[in-house]
């Protein structure tokens, strides 16, 4: 025979007359007694594990940190386009296509290391653009470097043999026409030759 204590007085009672005992001696409380359901205590994952999380939201915020400071510092380089126009006896000189691109308009191989298959300063068409296009942006390229590449004096004194007369960048002439300008993204640069 199983018994049981009531919850109530303490007194054994046979399991199957438990019931009863609470509804006779024990009346106001036989409800509640009675059908009081085991209490089981919720208790937060995060409270439980609160010195586990603080370790994880941590770490996690020195990834976030470590990873913004990598994206930060990466270098990703530049794209830009200057414009080249050149004059020969008040004539258009053409810039020739695929400076830079094409073996025989690509002479100098000094910047190799800044490009990605075509030279880092190298031309599309032969509208005067000269694409900028670097793994850096922490060094500046300049048009004797273009000129070098192309083939033509790196000091920027003659073009295919005709001596530079004057040179403007941005319409403003610079007070050598042999002088060095360092390629900006946008910029127009006049070159004028003699014969």
């Amino acid at each position: 025979m199983e018994t049981e204590k009531c919850p109530v007085c303490g007194t054994s009672v046979k399991k199957e007359n438990l019931k009863g005992h609470l509804e006779r001696l024990h009346s106001k409380r036989a409800g509640s007694v009675s059908e009081r359901q085991p209490v089981v205590k919720s208790v937060s994952v995060f409270r439980s594990h609160t010195k586990r999380n603080v370790a994880i939201l941590a770490l996690l915020a020195l990834v976030v940190i470590g990873v913004s400071v990598a994206a930060a510092s990466y270098d990703r380089g530049v794209h830009w386009h200057s414009h080249l126009s050149v004059t020969l006896n008040g004539s258009a000189f053409t810039v020739p296509a695929n400076i830079g691109i094409d073996s025989s308009l690509w002479k100098d191989h000094s910047l190799d290391q800044y490009g990605s298959g075509a030279a880092a300063l190298h031309t599309h068409d032969t509208s005067g653009t000269i694409h900028v296009e670097v793994n850096t942006s922490r060094r500046d390229f300049t048009l004797h470097e273009f000129l070098a590449i192309w083939g033509q004096r790196s000091d920027g004194s003659a073009i295919d043999g005709h001596p530079v007369t004057s040179l403007t960048v941005y319409g403003v002439q610079q007070t050598s026409p042999t002088g060095d300008v360092v390629l900006k993204d946008g910029q127009k640069i006049v070159m004028t030759l003699s014969p």
